[in-house]
């Protein structure tokens, strides 16, 4: 039981350890950074501390983190399954601490960040510690060998959810404190005690570095800390959630990471629609969005770790009332709350819907020109609309009807529309009428079959003309073919016939 391994003396002396050693240590990581540089420079738009500060948190956060964990493996707490996780975890975390001190120094090329990030977590794999099967709702799903790079994708989005969300002073210590002690429990409650050592460690870890962290920081944990926190977070989630060797109870350590997920998934659909650079920093997270509104640094800090533990609370009774789908419910619960009160991730939700609406507009016009190409019908073309705009002018005028000849050296048509609504004595006996011609030998010609002898023939003609040379470039466009007479076509209230009279 948790408590059981709490009252253990060589635990609580290995949580000791590990926050004497990071309390020692982050003021010596603090002078070093300052030495040689290796500074967050404010530049007022996202970092807007008041002036340079150091950072290299992380090897002092890894570095009691080793501590703690030796201390625990021996002072007679070790096990065979401890002692193999923690050595795993102090490669593997020292692995991502080197890239992190190079990023913070030297600004890595995101890409090769990238490539480093999966190196470090390849020996993870490599000493077993991967999971080819899950459990979602239940339900057992057999994953093989793709079990290996799932699990790889784990951890290095972890790692970058945890690098992401470390925008705010102490934010990603809180969320690693918060995750860790979460695991810690379900890890205990589920039979994995050696797991939970390791998460109480970490949380000693991060508890002693906070102390610097806290707004306004003095120290940053930079990609050195942020990516040994993502890492070791994910490596206890999962197999804190383990069923069995290798079958993966996938609603833990997702409910867990739920939040810095979030945010995680929203930048990448943020940057990605927006056309921009996925490594191109914004202010769009969720911490900069809680700040927007009005929040100051402490009560933003506050908000995010009170998401976290709730998510945290309801992965462990989930866990402890064998109900997976409680943890899934308050999770999706919470994402909605923060999009339905904008406080975060409206703006990505909308270009999503966006998006997706063009997307299935764009599929419809594909499949209904498709349908169009097999059944030989066709939707309404340009042709048509302007044919219909006309047929609406003349209509409103009270025209009798219209007359269209269409010719080229190739092509002859003849359009004829009788308007039903008309009354023929009423109107004059010669009809108006526009010819057009071109040298390649297209030649037009529309005329009225009539008008009421109340209406003026120029303000009608102008009308003709401008419509006339409308429909002629539309014509000629196409390739010089005459377009397709279209049957029954409801352009107004009024019915109209349009059709190809008979030769």
């Amino acid at each position: 039981m948790f408590s059981s391994v709490l009252a253990d003396e060589s635990v609580l002396l290995a949580v000791a350890a590990a926050i004497v050693a990071s309390l020692a240590m982050s003021p010596l990581a603090r002078a070093v950074a300052r030495r040689l540089r290796v500074l967050d420079a404010p530049d007022g738009i996202r970092k807007r501390h008041d002036q340079p500060v150091p950072l290299w948190g992380g090897v002092a956060v890894y570095l009691a983190l080793v501590t703690g964990l030796l201390v625990a493996r021996y002072a007679s707490h070790g096990s065979a399954a401890f002692d193999q996780l923690s050595t795993t975890i102090i490669f593997a975390a020292g692995l991502v601490c080197l890239v992190g001190c190079i990023d913070d120094s030297r600004d890595l090329n995101a890409r090769f960040k990238l490539l480093l990030q999966v190196v470090s977590v390849i020996p993870v794999v490599l000493a077993g510690y991967y999971f080819d099967r899950v459990v979602a709702f239940g339900y057992p799903i057999d994953l093989g060998w793709l079990g290996i790079p799932l699990t790889v994708l784990w951890l290095v989005g972890c790692i970058n959810a945890l690098n992401l969300i470390d925008g705010l002073d102490g934010l990603a210590s809180v969320v690693g404190i918060s995750a860790a002690l979460i695991m810690a429990i379900i890890a205990t409650k589920t039979g994995h005690a050696h797991v939970g050592v390791v998460a109480i460690v970490l949380a000693g870890s991060l508890l002693g570095f906070l102390v610097y962290n806290l707004p306004p920081a003095s120290i940053f944990l930079g990609d050195s800390g942020s990516m040994v926190i993502g890492l070791v977070v994910g490596m206890i989630s999962i197999q804190g959630a383990l069923k069995t060797s290798a079958t993966l109870s996938i609603a833990v350590p997702a409910v867990v990471m739920s939040i810095p997920m979030l945010d995680t998934v929203f930048a990448i659909v943020r940057r990605k629609l927006s056309g921009r650079p996925f490594d191109v920093a914004d202010r769009g997270h969720i911490h900069h969005r809680l700040m927007e509104r009005g929040l100051t640094s402490w009560q933003a800090l506050c908000i995010i770790g009170a998401l976290c533990l709730t998510t945290g609370a309801a992965a462990t009774a989930a866990t402890l009332l064998r109900f997976e789908s409680l943890g899934w419910i308050t999770a999706i619960a919470l994402v909605v709350l923060l999009v339905r009160t904008r406080a975060f991730g409206h703006h990505e939700v909308a270009l999503a819907k966006e998006k997706f609406s063009a997307a299935i507009h764009h599929c419809s016009k594909v499949l209904g020109d498709r349908v169009a190409q097999i059944t030989g019908k066709r939707r309404k073309s340009a042709w048509d609309n302007a044919w219909c705009e006309l047929l609406r002018d003349v209509t409103a005028k009270q025209a009798a009807g219209l007359e269209l000849l269409l010719a080229s050296p190739a092509v002859q048509n003849r359009y004829s529309w009788r308007n039903p609504a008309a009354l023929p004595a009423d109107f004059l006996r010669q009809p108006l009428g526009f010819a057009y011609s071109r040298p390649d030998g297209t030649f037009w010609q529309l005329q009225l079959l009539g008008l009421p002898t109340s209406n003026d023939d120029a303000e009608i003609l102008p009308a003709l003309t401008t419509k006339l040379h409308q429909l002629a470039r539309l014509w000629h466009s196409d390739s010089g073919s005459a377009p397709p007479a279209g049957l029954n076509i409801e352009c107004h209230q009024t019915a109209v016939e349009f059709f190809r009279p008979a030769a």
